[in-house]
């Protein structure tokens, strides 16, 4: 055994030889108080627990009360060290201890080997068949040992680990693997942090209070879970129109919620700028995403002092995700820069920049949504789920798909040692229902036992997700986006009461919009950053067989200056109103097809838009709804401060929005102006999406279908 030498200090510490020495003077220790040493030196400026010292060094041998206590006071006085005031050994009560000092470690000395004799060489002479054998299974070993390495990156089977008519989200294993924790949302606030442990089946609700809880991680030592805690369902901000946004990093007692339900601990508190993703450091320190108005920055939080500082921020791209590896001590940043492309960021945890690589093309793997990476449990890759597909990204930027058996995945996290990921999987069951202004009566959607109620009678009813239903301005058939073959396509519902499929595309990604001409003869929309255009015609229409549900459209596919987002409105016949993603937030641009050009209007985070009069309607991604002249950049804009966005449609020449409390359907003026309620909504079914001759469509919650699974 080689001797074990190290520094701290002045000091040189021999452990083979149980002595303290600092210049002439050697002092002889007892062999336990210096490996007590040892162990923090080992995980220096890091808290080590009194049970995993206590472990380590006496391996579960009987021994006296406060032994532990005794070997730290030990080494305090023969190191010189103040307990009231540390230098060297800081006391974390009733947690355990941590060395301040900086540790420098003696290299072991090389060993002298002895040159072989001659007796050695000739056993070493091998003959060519020997050689071969030998070749051959060195090369065997060497490809094992790789394949070992790399992991099967294939899942073939897959277990429910819940069933239950809430949802639920952020699902990983505690660092013991005995335990999968998640948040289940039941409605309203109640959502709460849940515990589940796989050798019982047994449940707990960890949080005390219901509330709004973000990802949720551990310490490392598994003591408590940390997570992002904001004040929505919070009884003092109930009543209150304008409640005051508090985001704070929270953490809980894991073992003492497990018994009985907690309430969470803030300790960065509310912060009026959103907080996301904390995930725990050594030693009561923290790491988290925070908004400062314009872009997201890596922010480090230290809960002993309580100061916090900027680990990374940037001009140049946007940080909208980020994962710590404690095995690596390394952080992995995504980011989009200003050409669109997905940096992958990796930082030490100075926040140093180690690497910077662009990802892969995404439009190769059919990625077209931002790709989010978790580290792998050996901390050697990054797993991310995109398009309800599971992907890796190597530390060197290739992407690479891996087979599971769902199609459905939400997120995914690491068993902390085997091939086993615990996921998310669902989907979303909106259906679309057509309503009839002129008829007060109520319209309930009939139901038995072997159906789904639905607030009012659905226009096609799957158990699919169906969204942006809109007339066609003939009225003749009504387009929406369905994504009832597993991934989203643009239907046609003919007014014979049959629907058909209009497009028939090859990737995954997401439709956010489409647009009708005037003529009802073509559908503009977005298919993987093109200019999409497909041709609808009357005589192909006519001659339909219903017993078929595909249309034979034909597309057109052009390509832009910047890849689009998604299609909102025909201004005429050659110009579009679009949406381009800048930096993770969407602009506004008019699209001449003509001439292909693209003109901005200057205008971020728009969600929908409108024109009518020569006037521009646009809403935005937090419900805010505003009015500009229709050509670029003439004039401001103007708040139009009644009317909610998320519940909005422009047509004939007046504005129809939902109000949030009443779920009533109101007309107003173009400027904005209260004309009259026209019909009172239900509470899952308000969000209007077109209105043509008195007859109103609507979008209709039918439920959320998202379960924690086992995949291995």
């Amino acid at each position: 055994m080689q001797p074990v030498i190290f520094y701290i200090q002045d000091f040189k510490i021999d452990l083979s030889q149980s002595l303290i020495m600092q210049g002439e003077q050697h002092t002889k220790v007892e062999p336990k108080v210096l490996k007590v040493l040892y162990v923090l030196a080992q995980h220096h400026n890091e808290v080590v627990t009194h049970q995993a010292l206590m472990e380590q060094v006496w391996q579960g041998a009987e021994v006296v009360p406060n032994a532990l206590q005794r070997c730290i006071a030990i080494l305090r006085k023969e190191l010189g060290d103040d307990a009231k005031s540390p230098t060297i050994i800081a006391t974390h009560p009733k947690i355990g201890y941590r060395l301040l000092s900086e540790v420098t470690w003696q290299p072991a000395p090389c060993e002298h080997t002895k040159p072989p004799t001659k007796k050695h060489l000739r056993a070493l002479k091998l003959t060519p068949a020997t050689f071969g054998l030998v070749f051959s299974t060195l090369l065997l070993l060497l490809i094992t040992l790789f394949w070992l390495d790399t992991e099967h990156l294939q899942y073939s089977k897959l277990s429910e680990l819940t069933r239950t008519d809430a949802h639920e989200s952020h699902a990983i294993y505690s660092p013991n693997a005995q335990y999968v924790v998640f948040n289940r949302y039941a409605g309203g606030c109640k959502s709460h942090i849940w515990a589940k442990e796989l050798a019982t089946g047994k449940e707990t609700q960890l949080s005390e209070d219901a509330g709004q809880f973000g990802a949720i991680s551990f310490t490392s030592d598994g003591r408590e879970l940390v997570f992002a805690a904001h004040n929505t369902c919070d009884k003092t901000q109930a009543n209150t129109q304008t409640p005051t946004q508090c985001w704070a990093l929270a953490t809980l007692d894991f073992a003492q919620a497990l018994s009985h339900p907690q309430t969470p601990h803030k300790r960065y508190q509310c912060q009026a700028q959103q907080l996301a993703m904390p995930k725990a450091l050594a030693n009561h320190q923290y790491a988290f995403l925070q908004f400062n108005g314009s872009r997201y920055s890596l922010m480090h939080y230290n809960d002993l002092n309580k100061t916090s500082k900027t680990l990374y921020s940037s001009n140049e791209h946007d940080i909208y995700h980020f994962d710590y590896s404690a095995k690596r001590q390394q952080f992995a940043l995504f980011a989009q820069a200003k050409n669109a492309q997905t940096l992958l960021i990796l930082l030490d945890e100075q926040g140093t920049i180690q690497r910077k690589i662009a990802l892969q093309s995404a439009s190769s793997h059919g990625l077209f949504e931002p790709l989010k990476g978790v580290y792998s449990a050996k901390g050697e890759h990054l797993l991310a789920v995109n398009n309800r597909k599971l992907f890796k990204i190597s530390l060197t930027g290739e992407v690479s798909e891996i087979p599971t058996p769902s199609n459905r995945l939400i997120s995914v996290a690491p068993h902390p040692d085997k091939h086993t990921l615990v996921a998310i999987q669902g989907s979303k069951d909106i259906d679309l229902a057509r309503i009839d202004l002129t008829n007060n009566l109520e319209q309930t959607a009939p139901h038995d036992l072997h159906t789904v109620a639905t607030p009012y009678p659905s226009l096609a009813r799957t158990p699919a997700q169906e969204r942006i239903a809109r007339f066609a301005p003939n009225g003749q058939s009504i387009a929406f986006i369905s994504d009832q073959t597993g991934q989203d396509e643009i239907w046609l519902w003919q007014n014979s009461g049959h629907a058909v499929r209009l497009t028939h595309r090859k990737n995954h990604s997401q439709i956010h919009g489409y647009a009708w001409s005037a003529d009802s003869q073509t559908i503009a929309w977005v298919e993987s950053g093109k200019l999409a255009l497909t041709s609808i015609k009357s005589n192909d229409l006519k001659g339909f067989d219903l017993k078929s549900s595909v249309l034979k459209a034909e597309s057109k596919f052009v390509s832009t200056h910047q890849p689009l987002f998604s299609v909102l409105s025909w201004l005429d016949k050659n110009t579009l109103l679009v949406l381009i993603k800048h930096k993770l937030t969407t602009h506004l641009y008019q699209l001449n097809i003509n001439t292909n050009t693209l003109t901005p209007y200057n205008i971020g985070g728009v969600e929908n838009a409108w024109v009518s009069h020569k006037q521009l309607i646009y809403s935005t991604a937090q419900g805010e709804v505003f009015s500009s002249v229709l050509e670029p950049n003439l004039m401001p804009a103007r708040a139009l401060t009644q009317l909610n966005g998320k519940a909005l449609l422009v047509k004939n020449g007046f504005i129809y929005s939902v109000n949030k409390q009443t779920f009533d359907l109101n007309q107003y003026n173009l400027n904005g102006q209260f004309i009259h309620t026209l019909k009172t909504l239900k509470p899952t079914a308000w969000k209007v999406t077109d209105l043509h001759n008195e007859q109103l469509l609507l979008e209709q919650f039918i439920g959320i279908d998202q379960e924690v699974v086992i995949m291995n």
